[in-house]
């Protein structure tokens, strides 16, 4: 089964290929579609899809700058270009960009069942001649394959003298790999497994860096692999790696191996100094092989320690995300901001119950019992008491709550994970907010943040900012008698239709059944 992903801004258009195709049936999986280019390339990081379907003309970021743009950080992606312009310079530009297939609108069921299957046949082809190689041991396919593996190789040795580098890259020059660039950074791949396995998921990275444009190379190591990365700056290189360590780590070569950790060391902007980006990279990889109980598989530096508990998508309330990233002084301007959105008969009911469980959840995740640090009584009187006195009563639980997880040593906006979830707790009601923006708060690029945030917490940015905006959607819809078009502005966005239909997909229900489904509730 292979994923596609699909941009266009044309919902009708959207719609029409999603529903028209077999997807399933003819061996695809559509794991996504956003309605710009900018808002696709965040998911396209998230969802790794291997082929990726775009129109041309789209605002905020078009079809090309996608096109560039993926080419960039994730080069082994397949490219199907969907255009309604039957303009040479179009498909010029999209041929320069290694774009495979380029299909003119309105495009029929048949069109795009060939396209995709060129490009399915063209990486089954691939697979196959790589697995030979690995059966073959690779040395004898290709000798200059097994001297460039050889020479790398020897780059990652404890120490090196200035000449020997030298002549290395002198020797890569002479078979047609230039290893000259801005920064470098290595990825130390450490994995398990029989001989043959090793064999395999060796020749898979290779593979995989082979695809990249000449930005990544992989040899071998005792340990299992290690990747060298070029990039033009210390951002770039860093987007390269975290965006192949993403992908490699997705290969089905390596789904079987129980030991599985891809290091990244720090970035050097020096060829003669590639060793120490590789030092750090092992340095890491002996850190974290002693967490025996980590879970997480992609590392860079200072990220060792952070832990965040996971989240689910489903289960994200707005309100709780706000107060749990609050201080004690904040806790009553966010009640009101929210007193003020609801609908005066619904809103003291509901913020009770909403601020008694997101005490209750802040208590829990500092490691407390609601129970003993807010006290019986005071949970009752939230639920219980005179209206008059309802919104005093919310303030004081929320605010033990905090007093308690900042005592307990629990305090947030400490890792860059926490970091980017408080600043999303505050904007992600802005249509126009991007990974980027997140990532630039936090003082990482895009893939690394990506990357971390989603070992972190369990599910991806794209997952966990729908969740919420879907979570205030599911607020306003059962506490004011707001319009589904409204409600969708208010929950981060433009286009009512598209918010219908991710709620629908999110929830299994329309909007206006979500509400209909509350009321009868109560």
């Amino acid at each position: 089964m292979m994923n596609v992903f699909l941009v266009d801004d044309e919902i009708a258009i959207r719609e029409n290929l999603r529903n028209s195709f077999p997807w399933d049936e003819k061996g695809y999986q559509l794991v996504g579609e956003a309605p710009d280019g900018e808002m696709a390339l965040q998911m396209i990081r998230d969802l790794n899809p291997e082929i990726l379907l775009t129109d041309i003309r789209m605002p905020f970021m078009d079809g090309l700058a996608l096109c560039r743009e993926v080419r960039r950080i994730m080069p082994w992606i397949s490219i199907i270009i969907l255009s309604g312009y039957d303009d040479f310079s179009y498909a010029k530009e999209a041929i320069s960009l290694g774009v495979q297939e380029y299909l003119l609108k309105p495009v029929t069921a048949q069109e795009l069942e060939r396209a995709l299957g060129k490009i399915r046949d063209k990486r089954l082809e691939e697979q196959r001649l790589r697995e030979h190689m690995a059966d073959l041991r690779g040395r004898v396919v290709s000798g200059n394959a097994f001297v460039k593996d050889k020479l790398l190789a020897s780059l990652f040795t404890e120490e090196g003298e200035r000449y020997e580098d030298e002549l290395l890259l002198a020797q890569m020059r002479e078979l047609g790999v230039n290893l000259t660039a801005g920064y470098y950074s290595v990825i130390d791949i450490a994995f398990d497994g029989a001989s043959e396995m090793r064999i395999n998921t060796r020749a898979a990275l290779n593979a995989l860096a082979e695809h990249s444009g000449g930005t990544v190379y992989v040899c071998g190591s005792p340990k299992g692999a290690r990747a060298l990365v070029l990039g033009d700056n210390e951002q770039d290189v860093e987007e390269r790696a975290y965006s192949f360590a993403a992908s490699a780590i997705r290969l089905p070569e390596l789904s079987g191996h129980e030991l599985l950790l891809l290091c990244i060391g720090r970035p050097v902007n020096d060829f003669y100094a590639v060793r120490q980006s590789m030092k750090s990279a092992r340095h890491l990889r002996h850190l974290v092989m002693a967490e025996t109980h980590s879970p997480r598989r992609i590392i860079g530096e200072g990220e060792v320690e952070s832990r965040t508990k996971p989240v689910s998508e489903r289960d994200l309330s707005p309100i709780y995300e706000r107060l749990q990233y609050a201080n004690a002084e904040q806790v009553e301007p966010i009640l009101m901001e929210y007193a003020s959105a609801l609908e005066p008969s619904l809103a003291q009911g509901y913020l009770r119950i909403a601020a008694l469980i997101s005490a209750q959840k802040i208590v829990q995740d500092a490691g407390g019992v609601p129970e003993t640090v807010l006290g019986r009584e005071i949970m009752e009187d939230v639920l219980h008491c005179e209206m008059e006195t309802g919104f005093e009563h919310m303030l004081d639980i929320i605010r033990r709550a905090i007093v308690y997880r900042d005592n307990a040593g629990y305090g947030y906006r400490e890792s860059p994970v926490d970091q980017g979830r408080a600043y999303l707790s505050t904007h992600f009601t802005d249509p126009n907010l991007m990974l980027s923006d997140v990532s630039d708060a936090v003082h990482m690029s895009q893939s690394h943040f990506s990357t971390v945030f989603a070992q972190e917490t369990g599910i991806t940015f794209t997952q966990y900012l729908t969740g919420l905006r879907m979570g205030k959607a599911k607020e306003l819809l059962e506490a004011t008698e707001l319009r589904s078009s409204q409600i969708a502005l208010e929950s981060g966005y433009n286009d009512a239709h598209y918010f219908s239909y991710l709620f629908k997909k999110n929830t299994g229900m329309t909007p206006s059944e979500w509400r209909k489904a509350k009321k009868a509730c109560k």
